[in-house]
């Protein structure tokens, strides 16, 4: 039985030429794997950990490239459904030093078909971590889909990235609504600076976040490193290491994934201030490992990249 069952999103990304910032100047155009919540199932199954994937994809060519990727990169995907949609691309266009901007199609799509009914009780039951995201949140039936799984994930540490996009939510108000209330059904969130503006949250306080069920928040500024708060008040941060950025793609995603895999695996599940302050050191580390590499999945690291870069940064004077 997986340790880690992650609930969401895959899709196909188009990734345009490097440092064409305009999506219609690009005139060629590299399929990869993507999608927040299969990404970090990737990234955990590279660092060595049991991970399912659950979600719907469409049964369509790209749906099957989907399965076919996660399979490959040893993600269990009996929970992933084909269904009667398209599956979603999205367009990305990478600017200097690796930004990024999205332009989706298909949205939502093919994954917020899951169902609830579509879950393994069993398998949520038992698993060590729940994690899900904010994109499969945009349409029913997935909304429900992915809100029961982390409500009936009775004995898992529970984690969410809200991952905004409000190109495929109905409306603004309506996405942070939604987005507000998937935070405090996790134990764990993980927000980017943009994700806390686009929710209308004060970006300069992961103590914001808070609220309800979350006992720990940690919020990411890319270069800058992140941020966390516990909900015993204790808080701190943790600096990036210093890389040469190519491409940012699926960069904070490697960073939940190593977060996720070093609270779990060397903690035990524990959300505490020492295990926080551990944990957020190798993320960061992970996250600036992801935006030496082109793509998403080719850039999530594994353990011994990890402990390499951890060491150097001990050594360094």
């Amino acid at each position: 039985m997986s340790r880690y069952v992650c609930v969401g999103e895959a899709f196909v990304d188009l990734i345009g030429e490097p440092e064409i910032a305009d999506l219609g100047a690009s005139e060629h155009f590299r399929r990869a794997a993507g999608g927040a919540v299969s990404n970090v199932a990737i990234g955990i199954a590279r660092l060595g950990g049991s991970v399912a994937f659950v979600g719907a994809v469409g049964r369509d060519p790209f749906g099957k490239f989907l399965i076919g990727t996660l399979a490959h990169e040893g993600v269990d995907v009996d929970g992933m459904r084909a269904v009667d949609a398209p599956t979603p691309v999205i367009f990305v266009t990478r600017g200097p030093n690796g930004a990024r901007e999205f332009f989706p199609m298909n949205c939502p799509g093919a994954d917020t078909l899951l169902s609830a009914a579509d879950l393994d009780r069993t398998q949520l039951g038992r698993a060590r971590c729940v994690h899900f995201g904010g994109v499969t949140l945009a349409a029913e039936p997935g909304r429900t889909a992915c809100m029961t799984a982390a409500i009936g994930a009775a004995n898992a540490l529970v984690s969410f990235d809200p991952n905004a996009r409000p190109a495929i939510f109905p409306d603004r108000a309506d996405m942070r609504r939604i987005l507000t209330e998937a935070c405090q059904a996790a134990h764990l969130v993980k927000c980017s600076r943009d994700d806390l503006i686009a929710m209308g949250v004060d970006a300069d306080d992961p103590a914001a976040l808070l609220r309800g069920a979350t006992r720990v928040a940690v919020v990411t500024y890319g270069v800058d490193g992140c941020r966390w708060a516990t909900k015993d008040g204790r808080g701190g941060t943790a600096a990036a290491p210093r890389t040469r950025a190519i491409d940012t793609t699926g960069a904070g995603d490697a960073f939940m994934a190593a977060l996720l895999w070093r609270i779990c695996d060397a903690h035990d599940g524990d959300v505490g201030p020492t295990s926080v302050a551990d944990a957020v050191r190798w993320a960061a580390a992970a996250g600036a490992i992801a935006c030496t590499r082109e793509g998403a999945i080719a850039a999530l690291p594994r353990r011994a990249e990890l402990e390499t870069v951890l060491a150097a940064a001990v050594s360094s004077p």
